[in-house]
């Protein structure tokens, strides 16, 4: 059989039965209840004042709120809210640096939470451990997302970030996700911004599961280019944590609202978040509130005008790359890798070892024991 609850307001309604009915002292009845005489009286007034209503609680919020948000600045708010999807710590330093006069990030927030305009928390993960960059152009950090239905075709957006600034060099829709197509891609923005000093990338664009681990296709070309080509280790998204953390800002802030009817309308919508909302204006956390434009400046090593010629010193030890990625060096096969097909590579003689070389890349090193004559190692 469950418990029998009585309300509070019928408790109180008892309280006032008693003294004005009954006749009791209100100081004998409020001992019984476990109350002060002065909440006694003020049920008593109450009561007295609307005596059909329920003994219930009121709202304590004040009459007036001086300090309160102007609704003007809260309108302001939830405007950009609701057009880029940002918390309050962005919306704060979006709005002031357009000289509005505002409240500290917890009252933005407040304003959020009362238009109903905030995101269901979830369980916050363990922290991350952060590392950057300190200067622009020293790591890029490049991955496809996808894929997404564009005009009844699949598509694979490429991003290239910038590691240090944020900057976002490149959000090129794709249609497969090669390395041919993703190297076209990075070609022109090397055009536009210059050379970096490294690329990271996924095991999508390397050869990292494979034993022993030799240069992708894509790596050659970076290689050629002066570039040194990165890879995360196999499973792990968090070595390349700024592009995976740019891609969540594009399932909220982005393909919702842009046009999917045609390729070119999808490449004109992200081409306008990307260079004039994303990197121009939108506040980083990361960044103290500033935009990555604040901090980002293009490379001082230009692009060359087309791929140059893989050149070694003069008297090197030369060997060709077969089609199915091996050299031949005094009877012993060694696999340089089928991303080097076709191509030259040196070989270095040291006391204990030998190293291969692709330009100035080494990319394999096996100590004399290892060779096996006619075994591929």
């Amino acid at each position: 059989m469950p418990w029998k609850v009585t309300p509070m307001s019928e408790l109180r309604k008892v309280l006032v039965h008693q003294v004005l009915t009954l006749k009791r002292p209100m100081a004998e009845v409020c001992r019984e209840h476990g109350v002060s005489r002065k909440t006694g009286y003020k049920w008593l007034v109450r009561h007295r004042l609307a005596p059909d209503q329920p003994l219930t609680d009121q709202s304590r919020r004040p009459v007036n709120s001086p300090r309160r948000t102007p609704d003007q600045l809260a309108a302001k708010v939830a405007a950009v809210r609701r057009q880029y999807r940002w918390g309050a710590r962005k919306i704060r330093a979006y709005l002031a640096a357009q000289g509005a006069v505002l409240p500290t990030t917890k009252t933005v927030h407040e304003v959020l939470r009362r238009q109903g305009l905030l995101t269901p928390p979830t369980d916050d993960p363990a922290p991350p451990q952060r590392f950057v960059r300190s200067q622009p152009n020293e790591l890029w950090q490049c991955d496809h997302k996808g894929p997404l239905e564009i005009a009844r075709q699949k598509v694979y957006p490429l991003s290239v970030l910038d590691d240090h600034s944020r900057f976002l060099l490149a959000l090129e829709a794709c249609l497969d996700v090669t390395m041919k197509t993703a190297f076209d891609v990075l070609w022109n923005v090397f055009g536009e911004y210059g050379l970096p000093d490294g690329i990271l990338c996924d095991n999508a664009f390397g050869t990292n599961f494979s034993v022993p681990k030799t240069p992708s296709w894509f790596d050659a070309q970076l290689i050629r280019l002066g570039i040194q080509p990165l890879h995360g280790k196999p499973y792990h998204p968090q070595t390349q944590g700024k592009v995976e953390r740019l891609h969540g800002t594009l399932e909220r802030e982005v393909w919702p609202f842009v046009r999917r009817d045609a390729l070119d309308h999808f490449a004109e919508d992200t081409r306008h978040w990307r260079s004039e909302i994303y990197n121009l204006v939108r506040p980083h956390e990361a960044l103290a509130d500033r935009p990555p434009v604040a901090l980002y400046r293009p490379s001082l090593r230009r692009r060359p005008t087309r791929m140059p010629a893989v050149e070694y010193p003069a008297g090197s030890v030369l060997r060709k790359v077969s089609g199915n990625g091996e050299v031949f060096w005094k009877n012993n096969r060694i696999l340089a890798g089928n991303g080097l097909a076709g191509e030259y590579v040196r070989i270095e003689e040291r006391d204990c070892e030998i190293a291969l070389f692709y330009c100035w890349k080494e990319v394999r090193r096996l100590a004399h024991d290892q060779l096996r004559g006619d075994k591929i190692v």
